[in-house]
């Protein structure tokens, strides 16, 4: 794994770590009310602005916060796969 990529999915655990201790530290999702819930809303994009259907969105957790790490986490390894495979066929030969 690269630097690149580790340093990536750093963030990534560390933007999650900071909105669960936001989420936490304010007792849940106020809907729209809370302290922090523009924040977490914020932090959560784009992922949290998607309309999902009603069993992931049924506790706040799981779209605030649960989804759009797993989805950030994936979509790292997915730009880093994409990037090595390119690395690997080189550049195009010209005849």
């Amino acid at each position: 794994m690269t630097k690149g990529t580790k340093v990536a999915l750093l963030a990534v655990t560390a933007i999650a770590a900071v909105s669960s201790v936001l989420f936490l530290k304010q007792g849940g999702f106020g809907g729209g009310h809370g302290e922090f819930d523009k924040a977490l809303f914020i932090i959560g994009l784009p992922w949290a602005g998607i309309p999902w259907p009603e069993t992931l969105i049924k506790h706040d957790f799981v779209w605030l916060i649960g989804l759009p790490f797993c989805l950030n986490f994936v979509t790292v390894l997915l730009i880093t796969a994409a990037f090595r495979l390119k690395r690997r066929s080189g550049p195009p030969v010209e005849n």
